[in-house]
């Protein structure tokens, strides 16, 4: 079986947690349509907020949107617009008939004095969370997509995250699963580089795209966006999304991949 899958941040600027229509162009339709027209099985997103997820489901036809946001879905978050501003999504979007789905919170306050000072100070210190969605296909069996977004700022958390999702993800051994999401590091970065090879040692791999992601700022790096899937498939093509501009800071990531 051929499937193809992708993660992308989809950017959280001002016109598309207003929904995503400017005077020029509706980038809610826009998404919807390359993800139609590409055939993506699931894509599984970053920076999502409330009323763009709303309009871009509209648009999907057949597709359907998973996970809850970073800071919930009361009356309450959603009556306070400095909240709700940034309250994002990790959502998984799919065609595949979904089984069971459910977003978890992901540590997020350092254990360290010094670290935990210094997010407060530079605005870096929210909540994160990991989407997950159990599809059933005929085909492949039960596949389990984790798609998450973690912190930029704080080496300390970021270890403390990784960690929990190698947790999540060895509880599941011998079963398939896919991590998708904005990793915020590269895979030079040390702790990133024991992380790829610990799930490896949990039969994943990771698609080798090294390309830079994140495309408007940090020239120097190289992909912070990353797609890990069961080292029994088999990878037929992989690159950049990059048709997307105008919607997203990021360049996202896909893979067509041959399902065994």
């Amino acid at each position: 079986m051929d499937i193809k899958i992708g993660t992308l941040n989809t950017q959280n600027n001002k016109i598309n947690r207003s929904g995503g229509l400017t005077d020029i162009q509706d980038n809610a339709e826009i998404l919807a349509n390359y993800i139609k027209e590409n055939g993506y099985y699931f894509l599984g997103t970053q920076e999502l907020t409330r009323v763009f997820s709303n309009r871009l489901v509209n648009n999907l036809d057949k597709y359907k949107l998973y996970g809850n946001y970073r800071y919930g879905s009361s009356n309450l978050v959603r009556g306070i617009k400095s909240i709700e501003d940034w309250n994002e999504n990790n959502a998984i979007i799919t065609s595949g008939e979904v089984l069971h789905t459910n977003t978890s919170l992901l540590p997020w306050i350092s254990n360290n004095p010094k670290d935990l000072i210094r997010s407060l100070k530079e605005g870096s210190i929210m909540p994160r969370i990991v989407t997950m969605v159990d599809i059933v296909d005929p085909n492949m069996g039960i596949v389990h997509i984790l798609n998450t977004h973690l912190d930029y700022n704080i080496v300390n958390v970021q270890k403390q995250q990784l960690k929990k999702l190698y947790k999540i993800i060895k509880m599941l051994k011998n079963e398939r699963v896919v991590l998708t999401g904005d990793f915020n590091m590269e895979i030079t970065d040390e702790h990133f580089k024991e992380f790829i090879m610990a799930l490896e040692q949990l039969g994943l791999t990771r698609i080798p795209v090294n390309d830079k992601t994140n495309a408007e700022h940090f020239s120097n790096k190289t992909a912070i966006d990353h797609i890990f899937i069961p080292d029994t498939w088999m990878i037929e093509k992989a690159g950049l999304i990059t048709e997307l501009n105008g919607i997203t800071d990021h360049y996202g990531v896909y893979a067509d991949v041959k399902v065994r």
